[in-house]
């Protein structure tokens, strides 16, 4: 019978050590393996308005590392914070060769995000984990959309740090589980833009539209519209230095596969009541390097180029692929 309270001992023990390791923003061993804008023809380095930078394919070993879902860089573009549909973030640090190419991502770290009562979502079930959209609000703090629970939850003191609730936009609650907000950004004003993926909302001049919300200076929402593009559907959101905003589009078909696309919605169009269109960039699809493309970021390089980073999700699926990959925005003719 002696054993039985040096077991119960042990389990005490590693029951108290858990949380603590689980906790911990570990630095992790991230590995980057180099693509190029076309598999199938190395020497072509553009598509539409985009000049291929660089970009890897990034793997790990650390327990929960993928299914990357969005991201937020810092103005100089050197580093890189993201969210996870698995409840956890990540953060890491670019740095670029001597003809302004992504060269490398170091430093990872990563951890779990919390719910408002301090508990781990990494740990908890997957409607409430699933972080979809990342934005960073004018006083510095960071707003994390998540899909399923259909919620709004501000980080003041970094995504590692305690989360507040966010007020949602009203009509939120009726959006189908897998339909909630999808991307966001914060605009030139400090208003906040949230796309939703696949809401529908009746419009008298589309038939049908994605449901888009827009948050004044004055706490309220609003609603506006996306007009469907084909298949495509919002994914991720970044403001141009016109103050014009970059949408992330996905599509995905049995037969076409995986497809995305960048377009751009003029500023002043961003209204209430508006059924907002895009203007394509460029459309990525097979050939091109390419996967589950989900989050998108904007920075000014410091040779005044404008620069647009992607992130892809792989669902931590065997079949698909963590990818970072960067772009020069080139000017319209």
């Amino acid at each position: 019978m002696k054993p039985l309270p040096l077991r119960a001992a042990l389990i005490a023990v590693l029951l108290l050590l858990t949380p603590i390791a689980a906790t911990a923003q570990d630095a992790i061993d991230l590995r980057s393996h180099p693509l190029t804008l076309n598999p199938d023809d190395k020497a072509q380095t553009s598509i539409g308005r985009l000049r291929w930078r660089g970009g890897f394919e990034l793997t790990s070993e650390a327990a929960g590392f993928g299914a990357l879902s969005d991201l937020e860089l810092s103005a100089d573009g050197r580093r890189l914070l993201a969210v996870s549909d698995e409840g956890r973030w990540l953060s890491a640090t670019f740095s670029y060769d001597s003809a302004g190419n992504l060269a490398a991502m170091t430093a990872a770290r990563m951890g779990p995000l919390h719910d408002t009562a301090g508990r781990l979502l990494s740990v908890s079930i997957k409607r409430r984990q699933d972080a979809e959209a990342l934005a960073r609000l004018p006083d510095g703090s960071l707003l994390v959309a998540f899909e399923r629970a259909h919620r709004l939850r501000r980080f003041a003191a970094g995504l590692g740090g305690p989360t507040a609730a966010f007020p949602a936009p009203p009509g939120l609650a009726a959006a189908p589980t897998n339909a909630g907000i999808e991307a966001m950004v914060t605009l030139a004003d400090g208003s906040l833009l949230a796309f939703t993926e696949g809401q529908k909302v009746p419009s008298p001049a589309a038939g049908e539209a994605f449901a888009v919300y827009l948050r004044g200076s004055d706490g309220v929402w609003r609603d506006l519209a996306l007009r469907p593009s084909g298949l495509f559907r919002p994914t991720g959101a970044a403001l141009l230095p016109s103050g014009d905003v970059l949408l992330l589009e996905r599509r995905f078909t049995l037969l076409g596969g995986l497809g995305a696309r960048l377009s751009r919605i003029a500023a002043a169009d961003l209204r209430p009541g508006a059924l907002l269109q895009t203007s394509e960039i460029a459309e990525l699809r097979a050939p091109l390097t390419l996967d589950n493309f989900e989050g998108v970021a904007v920075h000014q390089a410091s040779d005044g180029s404008t620069r647009i980073t992607l992130i892809s999700d792989d669902n931590l699926s065997p079949w698909q692929r963590s990818l970072v990959v960067q772009f020069e925005l080139l000017p319209r003719n």
